[in-house]
């Protein structure tokens, strides 16, 4: 039969230890020092800047950082966000995995990553929900109006991944291209599938639907240095958008049964060479 008295001073006992370590967590734990180690390392291994107002604890393996920021080196924001909570797992570290999630409130919408990183092992995750273009300043920055909602996964394993977005909603307002002023456009929805290997990137799908154009592409860009252009693209106006710019179409000649005008895209991502 269970001791009563012995039960009672071992919870007692063990809810004293429990409050004792909050105590400590809360009042005593160094947090200025985490989080000064934390940018300074950001800074040393990368070429970023991160900034974070304050760093508090939510329970043993888990802690919220207040107001995020990234940026590059010239102050240009990459990212921010109100709220960023981490959460180490102990369980991983048993196994000498350092397997980190953070979950985000970033533009109107939720960001997670997970990522892992052990002996012969290097894991991330990005999944995004609802992000709002129209609040992205870097894209404001680069002089984009762009607005719509953003979603999807990419998942990478050493130095092969893959990924899929969606996009809702887009729209795109006095956008300019070498110097070319392309016509508002509104496109209902958007995809993307794409693999990365090493410096390969690798597009399987990339659709968008719109009332006035349809686009469709396909094809590779290698990622070092310059980035070098491999893609085949096809568009599909509407009449009135046809009308409107035919003296452009007019240099497609390759059109199929479809009606999409096709024609490859080179060069690198700083210079584009369209090869119609």
């Amino acid at each position: 039969m269970i001791d009563k008295k012995k039960l009672i001073r071992w919870l007692s006992l063990s809810a004293y230890f429990a409050a004792a370590f909050l105590v400590f967590l809360l009042l005593l734990f160094p947090f200025d020092r985490v989080k000064a180690k934390l940018e300074s390392e950001v800074r040393q291994r990368t070429s970023l800047e991160l900034s974070v107002a304050r760093i508090s604890p939510r329970f043993f393996n888990s802690v919220l950082l207040s107001d995020v920021v990234l940026s590059d080196q010239k102050g240009k924001v990459l990212f921010e966000s109100p709220a960023v909570r981490t959460t180490v797992s102990l369980f991983s570290l048993l196994r000498k995995i350092l397997s980190v999630d953070l979950n985000a409130k970033a533009y109107g919408g939720d960001l997670l990553v997970k990522a892992q990183q052990g002996p012969g092992r290097q894991y991330i995750l990005l999944d995004a929900n609802g992000l709002d273009l129209a609040s992205y300043s870097l894209l404001k920055d680069l002089g984009l109006k762009l607005s719509g909602k953003l979603g999807g996964n990419f998942e990478m394993t050493g130095d092969a991944g893959k990924g899929r977005f969606w996009l809702k909603g887009v729209t795109s307002r006095e956008l300019k291209i070498k110097g070319f002023s392309i016509p508002d456009l509104d496109f209902e929805q958007c995809w993307l599938e794409a693999d990365l290997k090493a410096d390969r990137l690798t597009i399987r799908k990339l659709e968008l639907d719109g009332k006035e154009l349809k686009i469709r592409c396909l094809g590779d860009v290698v990622l070092r240095e310059r980035g070098t252009l491999n893609l085949n693209i096809k568009l599909k106006p509407s009449e009135r958008l046809a009308r409107e710019q035919a003296d452009v179409l007019s240099l497609l000649k390759n059109k199929d049964a479809e009606g999409f005008y096709q024609f490859s895209l080179g060069g690198t991502l700083a210079e584009p060479m369209p090869r119609l």
